[in-house]
């Protein structure tokens, strides 16, 4: 014979589920916190290693870009 749920077992089971939930999201917006600077760390060595290349190719502003926008020197 199946054993009767009880009202006070369903509730004491919504609180644990919703304190997973909660536990979980918690993690969550930390995670994505967390790739967000690292997304922003990468963008900024990715611009400072462009500059540092720009300015060790000798060319000028203009000439860079009319490279990038037309795709010849």
């Amino acid at each position: 014979m199946a054993r009767k749920t009880t009202m006070a077992s369903i509730d004491a089971k919504i609180k644990k589920a919703q304190e997973s939930v909660e536990h979980t999201k918690a993690r969550y917006d930390t995670a994505i916190t967390e790739l967000g600077a690292l997304f922003d760390q990468k963008k900024e060595l990715q611009v400072q290693e462009l500059a540092t290349t720009i300015e060790k190719s000798g060319k000028s502003y203009e000439e860079v870009l009319k490279f990038i926008k037309n795709g010849k020197p």
